[in-house]
């Protein structure tokens, strides 16, 4: 029997509650039997990030509260860039009867022409997207999952952090805490 798996990537720095509405909503929409967070190791479109242990603990963090939620390492166990395709390879391997659903914001989407193999990525998975706050609405030519445009960034969180600014309601608890534990963002 098929199994429908969401996939939700990205770096993550850091996950918050944006990310979490994202994973619930997806997981009831698409009907999924299970859900993915995959944080990025080395994205190489992205190359100042916070350490790959760091984002990576935040996630499981997270996801250990999440129902149907799995972390995965896969891309940060690897040295060298990571790629969206080759992680799809991998999961269509280890998980041959299962249908992959690839969730993207907005943002993503519009430059997933710039991916490496992005008609690769278009045959591994079906993409849904999630609007993002300020993206204009565009026809994506890519399914839709329902919900409000996300309103929060992993930079304003961030900014916040070096501003001294409270992040407690953008991100759970276990977040908060472990960015002031670990002195991140700070600089």
């Amino acid at each position: 029997m098929t199994s429908r798996i969401g996939l939700l990537g990205g770096t993550f720095d850091p996950i918050h509650n944006g990310h979490i509405a994202i994973a619930k909503t997806a997981i009831q929409q698409l009907k999924l039997d299970k859900l993915f967070l995959i944080p990025a190791g080395n994205p190489w479109q992205k190359p100042e990030i916070t350490d790959a242990k760091h984002r990576f603990e935040m996630v499981k963090q997270v996801g250990k509260d999440l129902e149907k939620v799995e972390v995965l390492d896969t891309e940060i166990i690897k040295s060298g860039p990571t790629y969206t395709f080759e992680t799809l390879q991998e999961l269509h391997i280890k998980y041959p009867t299962s249908e992959f659903i690839l969730i993207l914001g907005s943002d993503a989407v519009a430059g997933i022409d710039t991916w490496k193999e992005p008609n690769l990525v278009k045959t591994l998975a079906r993409i849904y997207v999630v609007q993002r706050a300020g993206d204009f609405t565009q026809d994506w030519h890519f399914d839709r999952i329902q919900m409000p445009p996300i309103q929060i960034s992993s930079t304003q969180i961030r900014d916040k952090v070096m501003n001294s600014e409270s992040i407690s309601e953008l991100v759970p608890k276990s977040v908060d805490e472990y960015i002031s534990t670990n002195g991140l963002y700070k600089n």
